[in-house]
């Protein structure tokens, strides 16, 4: 449904390539934090961000980079993430507002990167998991905060953009609304107890052995493929020291409502 949203979009005329100093410091900041090269749209009307792949198809052999070439005449490099701002919502509320799309956007990109590695099934949820310590920790960062990145707006928003794919259904014991409605739910013990309950496999790598400097895994922007590369080369440095990197059947079955 989002991908056929955004083609009827693009047709009416509703995105474009505007040149706002938000979305250009959007797009600087979501870069030290994902280091693809990224294409900042505006979308006009409310909602939250949406970044899809360049090579993301609208329609059977229909990618994206294609169509904002055609309509928009975009030069759309292989490799590019898009990522489009919605005029309203989160994205029109200043500081608070963009850091909170940030966060969404962020967690978008790092739900996108673990799907397309190659790690295995089964540690998705503990890569997701340290990938989203490693993005909150570089908000942390003298750059980031020279960006105006508001840190507790941030989490709020990477919170919002996980929780969709962290959910536990409607027998879950956790008050997720809760859980996923503050800046710090990585840290908490519920959020643990919540991904153990949800997935078994999940090891709950402890938050202060991640290593700092996870997701940074270049010199500057690269091309998705590449960055993503990266990034599970890294993950499989990190995750080979906690367990089997081999799939298992039952870790498989378990996380059904996770693909």
């Amino acid at each position: 449904m989002r991908t056929e949203s955004v083609l009827r979009c693009i047709w009416q005329g509703d995105v474009r390539a505007g040149d706002c100093t938000s979305a250009r410091g959007f797009a600087r900041a979501f870069q030290e934090i994902v280091q693809v090269r990224t294409l900042p749209l505006r979308l006009a009307g409310e909602g939250t961000p949406l970044v899809m792949a360049e090579d993301a198809e609208l329609m059977p052999g229909l990618p994206l980079g294609d169509v904002l070439a055609e309509e928009l005449g975009l030069d759309v490099p292989y490799g590019t993430l898009v990522v489009l701002l919605p005029e309203a919502g989160p994205c029109a509320a200043g500081r608070t507002g963009l850091s909170r799309a940030l966060g969404m956007a962020v967690a978008e990109a790092l739900l996108l990167a673990v799907m397309r590695s190659g790690l295995p099934v089964d540690r998705q949820t503990d890569a997701l998991y340290l990938c989203a310590h490693a993005a909150a920790r570089i908000t942390a960062t003298a750059t980031l905060h020279r960006r105006g990145v508001d840190r507790p707006a941030f989490g709020l928003g990477l919170a919002a953009g996980l929780a969709a794919f962290w959910r536990g259904g409607p027998a879950s014991p956790v008050d997720e609304a809760r859980l996923f409605a503050r800046p710090d739910f990585l840290w908490t013990a519920e959020l643990t107890e919540h991904l153990s309950r949800l997935d078994p496999a999940f090891t709950a790598p402890d938050p202060a052995r991640i290593p700092t400097g996870l997701l940074r895994v270049g010199d500057g922007p690269a091309g998705l493929p590449l960055w993503v590369n990266r990034v599970e080369m890294a993950l499989r440095r990190e995750l080979g020291a906690t367990g089997d990197m081999t799939p298992s059947l039952p870790g498989l079955s378990s996380r059904f409502n996770l693909q």
